[in-house]
């Protein structure tokens, strides 16, 4: 594949913009299986998640979420948005964000059998992530973002678990 994230966030974004609609769908559908049966959402009191970007062909995992609001109304669900400029963290049941997160699951471009991610370039999850060391984190992918290798940085942050709709990856 190709040598420098520039060039591999290009070709993984390439890949996926290409994918057909209707295997997008049941590709994240997929995903969503897979994270509802991963974890113990019992055991779970804060998610930090995302709102899929449509145009970008993100995995949508809004049926998740859907999911622990019916059936863990407990469970408190955050959310990254871009107000004014501004990251900021969103709660779904008008909470004010935790300090730390029990699960947190990202999107990416692709991933390589380190669980190492490679996202779109702006470091958010980076420093996000690092700033989180106890909690759970959780890539959310499509099989064609999976490559050999990702070049990584001192600032890059491995995943626990990544899932994609034909597998579970772990360490």
């Amino acid at each position: 594949m190709k040598s420098t994230k520039s060039e591999l966030r290009q070709a993984l974004k390439k890949a996926r913009l290409e994918m057909l609609p209707e295997y997008h769908q049941h590709a994240s559908a997929a995903i969503v299986k897979r994270l509802k049966e991963l974890i113990d959402w019992s055991a779970v009191e804060t998610v930090h998640y995302f709102e899929p970007i449509r145009e970008l062909l993100e995995v949508d995992i809004s049926p998740l979420v859907t999911f622990l609001e019916d059936n863990y109304p407990r469970v408190q669900l955050f959310a990254p948005r871009l107000i004014g400029g501004v990251w900021q963290m969103v709660s779904i049941k008008d909470k004010s964000a935790p300090t730390s997160f029990d699960v947190i699951i990202v999107p990416m471009l692709g991933f390589d059998k380190e669980l190492n991610r490679i996202g779109y370039g702006g470091g958010y999850y980076d420093k996000f992530l690092a700033a989180q060391p106890r909690a759970k984190k959780v890539g959310t992918c499509f099989e064609t973002g999976k490559t050999a290798q990702i070049p990584t940085e001192p600032h890059d942050i491995a995943l626990d678990v990544i899932v994609t709709e034909e597998a579970v990856y772990t360490k």
